[in-house]
């Protein structure tokens, strides 16, 4: 009886020490942003060129191959996406001028962006299996953002970047997480990391997005994606977003997904002005997104 009642202690102990522990953090996480101390990721320098790499065509375009060129290992990175991508030509892309006039300006930048970004939300120490989980359902995000977008007859580029930046406070704030457990010795469960992600992610994202002067309408789409009828202005794309999230949660089989016909019954998907009949050739997509997908990322 008595060495029952020890472990019952002992247990109990343990757990106010896991509870003490999470709430330390929280509390870490919370002093940085109240403090505005918590360390920013930098966008890389070559996804900043992209971004501003300008919106004339023509002269976007050269500028845009200039920008990839320069570095080796994207440019090698670039070529190979896009000689994968389903609507790739007979002969095989083997330049970026070539993949340019095939795929598009908007779709090579999209590429570029993506690839140049994609090491820096995976470098996330102690935590890259999280890490690859979020970034996977970025991706899967942007491109049904993306397939929306051009059934709508709408600006794909647009809604595939704000697709794949709409969560992008996950992954840091994940980062942010794991630094301050480290530094303060405290080992937090899965769902712990989980838990103070969600609690987290959205101011952390909109201070990142903000942090690296994007372009509207992206910002603001990041910001109000969630409560995309209050969202005015960029209510659309919001909309577009968060239909996309779903649409992800669908491809990856989340915990949270819902199924398809749930899917087409949401608000968000009738407030886009999608009707049943639709959802045939949406999720006929469905398998070109996925092989898509694991161009960039395997599984």
């Amino acid at each position: 009886m008595a060495s029952q009642s020890s472990d019952m202690t002992s247990e109990s102990a343990g757990a106010q020490e896991r509870t003490d522990g999470y709430m330390q953090v929280l509390n870490g996480v919370r002093n940085y942003l109240a403090s505005d101390e918590l360390a920013l990721p930098l966008l890389p320098d070559v996804a900043v060129r992209v971004v501003a790499s300008g919106t004339n065509q023509a002269s976007s375009a050269h500028a845009l191959a200039e920008i990839i060129s320069r570095d080796a290992s994207l440019a090698m990175y670039v070529l190979r996406i896009a000689a994968s991508a389903a609507k790739r030509p007979a002969q095989r892309i083997v330049s970026l001028p070539h993949a340019l006039a095939w795929l598009g300006l908007d779709e090579v930048r999209n590429i570029a962006f993506t690839l140049a970004l994609q090491g820096k939300m995976l470098d996330v120490k102690g935590q890259q299996r999280k890490a690859r989980r979020l970034w996977r359902h970025s991706l899967a995000s942007a491109l049904w953002a993306r397939q929306l977008a051009h059934m709508l007859s709408r600006d794909t580029g647009v809604c595939y970047l704000c697709g794949l930046l709409h969560n992008i406070g996950k992954a840091v704030t994940l980062g942010a997480v794991h630094d301050i457990a480290q530094s303060e010795r405290i080992r937090l469960s899965g769902d712990e990391y989980d838990r103070l992600v969600e609690l987290f992610h959205h101011d952390i994202g909109v201070q990142v997005v903000n942090s690296w002067s994007l372009p509207e309408p992206v910002p603001s789409v990041i910001a109000r994606w969630q409560d995309y009828p209050s969202a005015g202005s960029v209510q659309w794309e919001s909309n577009v977003v968060n239909l996309a999230h779903l649409f992800a949660d669908f491809t990856l089989h989340e915990p949270t997904m819902l199924k398809r016909d749930e899917l087409i019954d949401t608000q968000a998907y009738r407030d886009l002005g999608l009707e049943r009949g639709d959802s045939g050739r949406l999720f006929d997509s469905a398998g070109a997104i996925d092989a898509e997908l694991d161009r960039y990322l395997s599984p």
